[in-house]
């Protein structure tokens, strides 16, 4: 990629939202971490996260004056990718209860793969043989990190392994979805959905969370609203092949908050796992830029 390519302003303001939003959302991990260790249920969790976030989303359409954009007609779309984002966090929480918070992130990191393989029956989009090694390669690093014949593959790594194909249903509905929806009616029923799914089932699983806890949960759902905010004005600055392989510093958050606040250090099986997974998706990022 040209350094001059990279240099432009627009794509320098892109990255650094891309890099800081991916912080935000790595830290939102590592806080719901602390919780899961904790015992909290992570539906519960969900309904107060959504509880925080859906009022701050009224308020800000509230402000605009836009309230139209609540209208739909696409709610079998919606309530698809509300199941998929109902399972996609709670699975990936869940297994933050065993797993290093790294190496709950690699091997999360196959979904870029998947979905460019979907995309193929799914969209007919063209992958050719380049990206097909590419996706192949990228699977043997995470086969690599899970290391399926140790006699040591936990239950917990298949919970993120469910929970990344579910987070390519989120992003591959949502892509369907906004042919016809503005983003924001899909982010608003999405945290609606997953609202009144994780209150309902919550009400079975409920506990009083000390104010700490609760102050917690709470810095959850604002550090999601701040990652999301950063990648939304990410993408809007930069040019897509030039910052997308910036969300890749999430394994290195990822690696730093693991270490500093668990105190886990990934074994050499999973930095082998970084290397050949981050690098096959680069390559994937620099052939979609060749091949447009």
């Amino acid at each position: 990629m040209p350094f001059t390519q990279i240099a432009k302003s627009g794509n320098i303001r892109g990255i650094i939202f891309m890099v800081v939003g991916i912080f935000f959302m790595t830290s939102m991990d590592a806080v719901a971490k602390l919780l899961v260790e904790a015992d909290y249920s992570v539906v519960q969790m969900l309904a107060i996260r959504g509880a925080v976030l859906l009022p701050l989303l009224l308020i800000w359409i509230g402000a605009r004056g836009e309230s139209h954009m609540i209208k739909t007609r696409q709610i079998g779309g919606h309530a698809l990718r509300i199941a998929f984002g109902i399972f996609a966090p709670l699975l990936f929480f869940q297994s933050l209860k065993e797993l290093p918070l790294a190496d709950a992130t690699v091997i999360f990191f196959i979904s870029p793969f998947v979905m460019t393989a979907l995309s193929v029956p799914l969209f007919k989009e063209k992958v050719g043989i380049h990206r097909w090694s590419a996706i192949f390669v990228g699977f043997a690093g995470v086969l690599f990190v899970l290391q399926p014949t140790s006699g040591l593959l936990k239950l917990e790594a298949f919970m993120v392994l469910a929970a990344s194909l579910c987070y390519c249903g989120v992003m591959l509905t949502g892509r369907v979805l906004s042919q016809t929806e503005t983003t924001f009616t899909i982010i608003f029923y999405s945290n609606l959905g997953l609202l009144v799914a994780s209150g309902i089932a919550s009400i079975f699983v409920w506990q009083p969370m000390p104010f700490m806890d609760l102050g917690l949960v709470v810095l959850m759902a604002l550090l999601s609203l701040a990652g999301n905010i950063c990648l939304v004005k990410s993408f809007a600055l930069g040019e897509v092949g030039v910052i997308t392989p910036f969300e890749y510093t999430a394994l290195l958050w990822a690696v730093l908050l693991g270490y500093f606040v668990f105190g886990d250090f990934p074994a050499l099986n999973v930095w082998i796992g970084v290397v050949v997974i981050a690098g096959s998706g680069l390559y994937m990022v620099y052939r979609e830029n060749l091949r447009r």
